[in-house]
């Protein structure tokens, strides 16, 4: 029996409280994380759903493709893997299957089914994505030539099986991985994280009598799908196009963009036919991946302050023709895809520009930098380390773009302590480059300089995933363009060297990587 709320103020109420327990779960996670691209930076997300899969509530840390890609997984897991009928009170579920969960191998599902307390039936799901620290196989970003090249692989499996740990799981992910420590110890805390959650929604359920979660999620998803459609039908129907250029490997093999948005009545859906095939180096993307960081700026664009569930979505649809870079299939490499999903909100808002130019934003300096490294250190301890770096955010109709600031991820950055006390590293500088921002009426946001030096006697294994280092952030309505970024190597005798802009590299001892990131363009002519 589906439980109805007819009182407008009970129903707030408890999406209030659905908010604040997932909030609680995601406290959990970061508190007993044992990485700092976890701990810190807060790569992860957790969802609390029903017992179909649909979303109904995230966390309010949490990176927004996540929010897209849960519903996909559990709804999957639902269909293709574990129907309700073989899960048993206690199970937790796991898998990295990209074209399932986040589009590569670092980002680990952990999926709980959700029981009536008299344990009956299953009531919903709640899941948690975080990016671990290693997966094994290349260094996580571009390099991969092939998805095996990328690491462990992990089907859909039961990580626990009515409350046992499934031995070989863990023993299989700990003799593949570079520090199974940190690794082991987050998919551990994405369980704990997963289960405060439960405990928390136990109370709610004893508290109001729920049979199921079902009734309270229509009713949820179904107000935020009829405001998302309203926002959507006050804007004008029609077919907007945009084309956009992209770096690629920033050499000899650039990418392009071909977005068509087509807006009729209630609904918008977007098409990326004629965009560039799966490319080379692990940059390409899956479709799960692809529709989350297609719809989400859609959403900020037309209705940004309805709640983050599965109805904001529902009146998006997106298509990319197979093996696209935005539909790329086995063995296509995938482990730098945020860098294409990063980039979407760039031509979904170039193409809308045409329909609400003064809903759009214009072009941000560039998707996060991720810069993994990895190595031993003197004492012998291996490690595996991550720095997130922001460009300069674009600039908007009535306010310009801040400076370092992610769009449309929003993990966090790493602090200067954190980094060195983790890695054998000295950091040198990490400071705004003034004027790189775009010129404008409203200009866009300044980029960074951050460097540093490798201080161990050993070298150390970078991964370098930049972007717009040949391209540029655009700017709208008259508003200039950005700084492009740029990276290089300082070696020890003080000659600066080449570093693949997308790639593996070795920094050497007394050696200095030096990332300066490119600016947001300008909206607007400058007065």
């Amino acid at each position: 029996m589906k439980n109805k709320f007819t009182d407008p103020i009970d129903l707030s109420i408890l999406w209030n409280r659905l908010i604040s327990l997932v909030d609680e779960a995601a406290s959990t996670l970061q508190q007993t994380a044992f990485s700092s691209v976890t701990r810190e930076s807060a790569d992860f997300a957790i969802v609390l759903m029903d017992s179909k899969g649909q979303s109904m509530v995230q966390s309010s840390i949490s990176v927004p493709s996540f929010l897209g890609v849960l519903p996909f997984l559990v709804k999957s897991l639902i269909k293709n893997y574990f129907p309700q009928e073989v899960l048993k009170p206690g199970d937790v579920l796991i898998t990295n299957d990209p074209w399932l969960c986040a589009g590569h191998k670092p980002d680990i599902g952990i999926v709980t089914p959700i029981f009536h307390p008299n344990q009956t039936h299953i009531i919903g799901y709640i899941g948690c994505i975080a990016h671990s620290p290693d997966i094994g196989g290349t260094l996580w970003g571009a390099g991969a030539r092939d998805f095996y090249e990328e690491g462990l692989y992990i089907p859909p499996l039961k990580l626990i099986e009515s409350g046992k740990l499934n031995d070989t799981v863990i023993k299989i992910i700990e003799g593949n991985v570079r520090a199974p420590y940190q690794t082991l110890g987050d998919i551990m805390a994405q369980v704990a994280a997963n289960n405060q959650g439960i405990q928390s929604l136990m109370q709610l359920v004893n508290e109001y009598g729920l049979e199921d979660l079902d009734g309270l999620s229509d009713q949820i998803i179904q107000a935020t799908e009829n405001a998302m459609r309203q926002a959507i039908r006050n804007a004008p129907d029609g077919v907007y196009k945009s084309r956009y250029e992209a770096d690629g490997d920033a050499e000899n093999h650039p990418v392009t963009i071909e977005c068509t948005v087509t807006i009729n009545g209630d609904s918008i859906h977007v098409d990326y036919t004629g965009s560039s095939p799966q490319h080379p180096l692990a940059i390409n993307a899956v479709m799960n991946y692809v529709f989350a960081y297609t719809a989400y700026p859609i959403k900020c664009i037309f209705n940004p302050e309805i709640p983050n569930n599965e109805g904001a979505f529902r009146p998006v649809t997106v298509y990319a023709p197979e093996g696209c870079i935005l539909n790329a299939k086995k063995p296509a490499p995938l482990g730098a895809r945020n860098v294409i999903g990063n980039l979407l909100h760039a031509p979904v808002m170039l193409a809308l520009s045409q329909a609400v130019p003064e809903k759009v934003q214009a072009d941000c300096g560039a998707p996060v930098w991720v810069m993994p490294l990895s190595g031993t250190k003197d004492d012998g301890t291996e490690f595996v380390e991550y720095l997130f770096l922001a460009g300069g955010y674009g600039g908007r109709n009535g306010l310009p773009g801040p400076p370092t600031l992610c769009f449309p991820t929003n993990v966090a950055n790493v602090p200067v302590e954190v980094f060195e006390h983790d890695a054998p590293v000295l950091v040198l500088e990490k400071k705004l480059i003034p004027g790189s921002g775009g010129s404008g009426k409203f200009p866009g946001g300044d980029g960074q300089r951050f460097s540093y030096k490798n201080i161990s006697k050993r070298p150390l294994q970078i991964s370098n995933v930049t972007e717009k280092i040949k391209t540029q952030a655009y700017g709208l309505f008259g508003g200039e363009h950005g700084r492009k970024g740029d990276i290089f190597v300082i070696t020890k005798d003080g000659k600066r060297r080449y570093t693949p802009p997308k790639g593996i590299d070795y920094l050497q001892p007394d050696e200095i990587l030096v990332m300066e990131l490119p600016g947001g363009g300008g909206y607007g002519k400058a007065e």
